[in-house]
């Protein structure tokens, strides 16, 4: 009875080990002069496949998406504004390095097309993004990345948002990652899909999300 008793503690607390897959800061605070730096940490028994983040609005479903939260010691968010940013048209060697770009777009295209797969050319450029930072975590395994996070607008190279901070205060950051395996697979070739299959590799479905630590102001 001792030993059943005994067997099964162990097994609870192996159970309770097992956090699954988790993403955290690098550091305790966050430098606001450099890349974000995120640790990903698979905790289960799954070798995993991680395509970018993905976001659903109302309108469609896209990849490169996440949350981020930055509030001061109340709870509340710093004034948040917005910016349209008007990129001139590429020139010289910017505009050759575009056409070259777009030459590989349509090539891509067409083998996707090949492959069976039905996209339409900015289908093909969307499906180069997304299969171009996957990477595989094995059990046990973890992963760190550099991200920028633009939260000044002297940082936004594109049209979007960013933060007016009040010195005098504390803020706090925090990181929220979807990813959706359902709509990936959608973009994925029938011959990917096998390979991931065959060599038991599942693509990572779900919401991650880092800790809460202090804005380090520079």
């Amino acid at each position: 009875m001792k030993k059943l008793i005994l067997l099964m503690a162990v097994l609870i607390c192996l159970s309770c080990n097992r956090k699954g897959v988790t993403l955290s800061f690098c550091d305790v605070i966050y430098p606001t002069n450099k890349k974000s730096c995120l640790v990903y940490n698979n905790e289960t028994d799954i070798k995993y496949i991680f395509y970018p983040p993905s976001f659903i609005s109302s309108e469609e479903w896209g990849y490169l998406g996440g949350n981020i939260w930055i509030t001061d010691k109340e709870g509340k968010e710093p004034p948040n504004n917005d910016i349209f940013i008007d990129k001139a048209q590429p020139t010289g060697k910017a505009m050759d390095q575009y056409i070259i770009n777009e030459h590989k777009d349509s090539l891509l295209w067409k083998r996707l097309l090949a492959q069976g797969l039905r996209v339409d050319y900015w289908g093909a450029k969307k499906y180069k993004v997304i299969t171009k930072s996957k990477f595989v975590l094995g059990p046990g395994d973890e992963k760190e990345i550099s991200e920028k996070i633009s939260i000044f607008k002297k940082d936004l190279e594109t049209s979007g948002s960013y933060y007016s901070f009040d010195k005098k205060k504390e803020y706090f950051i925090q990181i929220g990652l979807n990813f959706d395996s359902t709509e990936i697979k959608k973009h994925l070739t029938h011959y990917e899909l096998d390979s991931l299959k065959r060599n038991n590799i599942k693509i990572f479905h779900g919401k991650l999300k880092t800790e809460k630590i202090p804005l380090k102001f520079h």
